[in-house]
């Protein structure tokens, strides 16, 4: 199987002025991968030393309901607000930058399959090392 990966363009003021970034980049890959065909994630697309931020918000989109125990609601583009899940995920961003081992434990144990910690860490990892180094 093979899977598409489609970029969506959108004017940056619009994404980024509401939303932390890696919520904006969630919602609009999570709105991509509904209209996208199914099919199964190729990790090695993550590999690509040139694979940028759209690439791994992807990834997290098309990958997390099947790494969580329970179907994450992730919100439209351009809502106000988050979701319970997307500060979850804030939090993980957060503790993966203070290097908090403790907090990535207690958060990932609380919401993801344990065979797939190791998967989502490393795919939010890269999201949020992009999304920092085009900040």
């Amino acid at each position: 199987m093979t899977q598409t990966v489609r970029t969506v363009v959108v004017e940056d003021d619009v994404v980024t002025s509401t939303q932390p970034p890696l919520i904006a980049f969630l919602r609009l890959s999570a709105l991509a991968c509904r209209a996208a065909p199914r099919g199964s994630l190729r990790a090695c697309a993550l590999l690509d030393p040139d694979a940028g931020a759209e690439d791994y918000a992807m990834a997290l989109a098309r990958t997390l309901p099947e790494m969580t125990m329970r179907r994450p609601v992730i919100w439209r583009p351009g809502a106000t607000g988050r979701s319970f899940d997307e500060d979850w995920l804030l939090s993980l961003q957060d503790a993966l930058r203070r290097r908090d081992g403790a907090s990535l434990r207690f958060l990932t144990r609380s919401r993801v399959r344990p065979e797939a910690a190791p998967y989502l860490l490393l795919v939010l990892r890269g999201l949020c090392e992009r999304l920092d180094s085009a900040a």
